[in-house]
């Protein structure tokens, strides 16, 4: 036992010695007898024992974990006493025995070098010593280690491309199970096109083409691993592949590829198909079947969905001299969603021809319904008011669309009872009426003049010299008579907006 500050202290072990002696004279009192003084030395003390908090599955193997921080645990337990410190040692190198360490904690955190195969180990060995200096069996651990490399994906929110124009863009993250902070900070991107062997080149720097070569971009979210890639002039059409590469510090490469068709620009206008079912295949793609020969024109299908990123929508309108758009009998919420777009095209950017693009809008619902396009657009782009002249109004078969003047387009007959309409009114001077309806009152016999309400209006005004930038024109064509509707495409792309046409 030990004194300290005016009272008795005893230790686990003096504790259990001080039991055995009274157990001892206690037995020696019943039996009548006495024996020697006891001495506490004569009971031994027993060893600690080491533990390490780490075992495989009965067995079997450690799966290996990762190289970077890990954090192994220990810890020593003594029957008759404490355990006042450990002796460590972690051996990294096969056959290099490692020094020992003597420490009071129980845990330790390390990162390891990784081979060329990017594997490592640890083998840890440890020893524990109690108060009474007893020193435990030494126990050991094989701990294989491993560098995990980077994983590539599409974000979650992202709507995977399968096909595009010559621009599209792809949203992902990268992650890395050994943590984010050993893993770069930038990626190498290139299209299948590109020389690998050309060193990379920062994103942004004259050269700096995936069509050619490599290119490096740093990560858009280095915490999170967000990166984008945005393709905005892909040189060939066909399948195309874009490889994306993300390398960590013990130099193990990630690679992803993906695949989608680029599809080609076949003709000087796009076609827009924004309509659900197929009632305009006939007019419509026949139309330009017609035009441009089967097969051999662009369509954008965007009744499925906008791409990604609007701007997308933009590069691709600057691939061909003039867009063809038209909608159903409701206002298009792709239209909204793309008005800044399809300004910058017809008074910002240059098409192939070198001109700024030109706009063919056929739809009866661009105003009037509950949803609402931006007004900057419906009357500065378009030219027309915001509020129509004449609500929905339908078109018996027998009555006709006038070209203003006559004779400048050819007139629209309607060939059954199902084309509706809704009339506009030229916005300012800068804007001209060019289709002008029967009035539509139909049930009044016989209609009387002027006629009225304007369906048609093109910006800018014909006086001023310039083909149109905008033609728009409230009705639904399908139900027009198909040789003047026709006829009235032709007419409205070369001489309304100029374009040229086979």
């Amino acid at each position: 036992m030990r004194r300290g500050r005016g009272r008795f202290t005893f230790t686990a072990r003096a504790a259990v010695l001080l039991a055995a002696a009274a157990a001892c004279t206690g037995a020696a009192h019943l039996a009548g007898c006495t024996n020697d003084p006891f001495d506490p030395a004569s009971v031994l003390n027993a060893p600690p024992v080491a533990r390490i908090f780490i075992s495989a599955a009965p067995g079997g193997d450690l799966t290996p974990t990762s190289y970077y921080e890990r954090t192994f645990y220990w810890s020593g337990s003594d029957q008759d006493g404490f355990v006042v410190e450990y002796h460590v040692s972690i051996e990294t190198e096969a056959g290099m025995a490692a020094p020992w360490a003597t420490t009071q904690s129980t845990d330790t955190t390390m990162t390891f070098n990784t081979d060329d195969l990017g594997e490592a180990r640890a083998l840890i060995r440890l020893a524990c010593r109690d108060d009474d200096g007893a020193v435990s069996d030494t126990v050991s651990q094989y701990i294989p280690l491993r560098n995990f490399p980077p994983v590539i994906n599409f974000v979650a929110d992202y709507d995977t491309t399968f096909w595009s124009y010559a621009a599209t863009n792809f949203r992902f993250f990268a992650l890395d199970l050994d943590g984010n902070v050993t893993m770069n900070d930038s990626v190498v991107y290139f299209l299948d096109t590109a020389d690998t062997n050309l060193v990379p080149l920062p994103e942004g720097e004259p050269g700096a083409d995936p069509n050619l070569r490599p290119v490096i971009k740093e990560l858009d979210d280095i915490d999170n691993g967000r990166f984008e890639v945005e393709l905005r002039g892909i040189a060939v059409a066909g399948t195309r592949t874009l490889s994306v590469l993300i390398g960590d510090e013990a130099d193990a490469t990630t690679t992803y590829d993906w695949s989608w068709e680029v599809l080609p620009a076949l003709s000087s206008v796009l076609l827009v198909d924004d309509m659900l079912g197929d009632i305009d295949v006939p007019f419509y793609h026949g139309s330009m079947d017609s035009i441009f020969g089967p097969g051999q024109w662009s369509r954008y299908d965007i009744s499925e969905g906008l791409p990604d990123r609007t701007w997308i929508m933009l590069e691709t309108f600057k691939q061909f001299d003039a867009v063809f758009w038209y909608t159903g009998i409701t206002t298009s919420a792709s239209l909204g969603d793309l008005a800044a777009e399809i300004q910058a095209y017809l008074y910002d950017e240059v098409g192939p021809s070198g001109n700024p693009g030109r706009l063919l809008l056929i739809s009866k619902g661009v105003i009037g319904g509950s949803q609402q396009l931006p007004p900057s657009f419906v009357q500065s782009t378009l030219g027309i008011e915001r509020q129509p002249t004449v609500s929905t109004f339908y078109i018996p078969q027998d009555k006709t669309s006038f070209a203003v003047p006559a004779g400048r387009l050819p007139d629209l007959h309607f060939s059954n009872s199902f084309s509706a309409g809704i009339g506009v009114e030229p916005y300012d001077e800068d804007s001209e009426a060019i289709y002008q309806m029967e009035y539509w009152r139909f049930w009044v016999s016989p209609p009387r003049e002027p006629y009225d309400p304007f369906v048609g209006v093109r910006r800018p005004h014909s006086n001023s010299g310039e083909y149109a930038r905008s033609v728009l024109v409230a009705l639904q064509f399908e139900y027009v008579n198909p040789a003047d509707g026709l006829a009235a495409v032709r007419g409205m792309l070369t001489d309304e907006l100029g374009v040229t046409l086979p």
